[in-house]
């Protein structure tokens, strides 16, 4: 089940038929390039498949600041693959630059942000909970 896709920002990993991990590389300046990489993958995977999303950045991540000006899904179709999507931001600052572009491009699916991948996953499971439940 486990398929994984490197990207140059990120590994994306299968790692359940309900969730896909997202972990970003440390040392990697995240651009828009790089995300439209990441989410051009996820459509490729997306037909026929609805998941989680878990997003794991590095504690010190660089980003242009230009990944905070744009939707980065906007069109693409990808709210009807993704169940929820929660982001591990490993650091004070990062959490709140992720809660800032969610504020400010609030998507078709829920999200949120949390400081640690156990608190990410922990929601997530939650969320999958409700969604089989409805």
């Amino acid at each position: 089940m486990n398929m994984l896709i490197e990207t140059r920002l990120a590994t994306l990993e299968q790692v359940s038929p309900d969730l896909m991990e997202v972990r970003f590389k440390p040392d990697q300046k995240i651009d828009v390039h790089g995300i439209d990489e990441i989410l051009q993958e996820r459509q490729r995977m997306c037909p026929g498949r609805s998941t989680a999303i878990l997003g794991i950045f590095p504690p010190e991540v660089d980003f242009d600041l230009d990944v905070m000006t744009k939707d980065h899904y906007l069109g693409r179709g990808l709210e009807n693959c993704t169940k929820a999507l929660a982001i591990a931001a490993g650091s004070t600052l990062n959490e709140r630059m992720a809660g800032l572009f969610f504020a400010y491009f609030p998507q078709q699916f829920n999200t949120s942000v949390f400081l640690m991948d156990t608190d990410a996953r922990s929601w997530l499971t939650t969320q999958l909970a409700e969604r089989s439940m409805s």
